[in-house]
């Protein structure tokens, strides 16, 4: 299992310090000593990084992309790069000192030893990707050549304006790394206005889990939320889900599992069933979903010391697979 820098290591430094003007004039002095950036794949997130890697100063010197399309793209973004196949700009990445990996999760790993086999990779350089789901198994191809590896997942969605250098402002990244690369990690995750937080290599299938359930997930609860709102007749579901969706999901980052409602919270057994039923008509499929949170939430709340014993188990057998959702009709 390779080795990864210490959490206190990484989350050192997490907030970036206030300069002095005779600092901040220091800094711009030295900004073109900052580290040269190699990109692999000019997709949405790798671009945006990359960009806002360059506007805190890091030259971007090679953009390896698959189609002329995207070439003329990054050739406009990056006009001081050269830009290629991975061949094509082999000797120019190994003369960075981070070359970034941005392509899908399945591809890291055969691109990382592309890299190796092209001499693109040399000791004291820093070998990154962007994945939520791998650590640094999936960069083993550097350690050969005396990389370092960094992963830096930024926790975010990216479907606005990728040219914004202040996209990553506030945004968290997971950061998994070598000991050896902890501190640039940190130092390019702070560089561009996002927060690192450490993540052990062998928590980050659960830790991405964990992102994909926040975030992938409760955006399709919401569109499934508003499509049975549409369903129901609600000309406008988008204006009446807004204020609720916003101070549930604030109340719980706030306050956690005190912070549930419903009909749940209420043990309202009567309610839950009749919900149950409505869904059953209008998507079976959904209200096995309601019916899958619903027994979670029911026992996380008794687990919490939230709902009492009696409740609970009138709701679980109210939940229960057999109890068909037209009992009561």
């Amino acid at each position: 299992m390779p080795v990864t820098a210490p959490a206190a290591e990484l989350a050192a430094d997490a907030a970036p310090a206030v300069r002095e003007p005779a600092e901040q004039a220091t800094g711009d002095a030295t900004r073109a000593d900052r580290e040269s950036i190699g990109l692999i794949g000019a997709g949405r997130a790798g671009s945006a990084l990359a960009l806002a890697l360059a506007a805190a100063g890091h030259p971007v010197v090679a953009v390896v992309t698959r189609s002329e399309v995207a070439r003329a793209r990054a050739a406009a973004r990056f006009p001081a790069a050269r830009t290629g196949s991975v061949e094509g700009v082999a000797d120019t990445l190994r003369a960075a000192d981070v070359v970034l990996v941005a392509v899908p999760d399945d591809a890291i790993a055969p691109m990382a030893r592309q890299l190796a086999a092209l001499g693109a990779l040399r000791a004291g350089q820093a070998l990154a990707h962007l994945s939520g789901r791998h650590g640094l198994r999936a960069l083993a191809a550097g350690v050969e050549p005396g990389a370092v590896r960094m992963a830096m997942h930024p926790i975010m969605t990216l479907p606005g304006d990728q040219d914004d250098p202040e996209l990553f402002a506030g945004v968290p990244f997971g950061v998994t790394a070598d000991p050896g690369a902890a501190a640039l990690a940190r130092r390019l995750v702070i560089g561009v206005g996002g927060v690192p937080l450490a993540v052990d290599d062998d928590r980050r299938d659960l830790y991405h889990a964990a992102v994909v359930l926040g975030g992938n997930f409760l955006a399709s609860l919401t569109l499934a939320a508003r499509e049975a709102l549409a369903a129901a007749g609600l000309s406008e579901p988008a204006v009446a889900l807004g204020p609720l969706l916003r101070a549930s999901l604030a109340n719980a980052l706030a306050t956690g599992w005190p912070a549930a409602t419903g009909p749940v919270r209420r043990a309202d057994v009567g309610t839950v069933l009749a919900h149950r039923r409505a869904l059953a008509d209008a998507d079976p499929g959904l209200a096995e979903v309601y019916r899958a949170l619903a027994i979670f939430t029911t026992d996380e709340l008794a687990r919490a010391d939230l709902l009492g014993e009696a409740p609970a188990a009138r709701l679980r057998a109210a939940l229960a697979p057999e109890t068909g959702p037209h009992l009561g009709r």
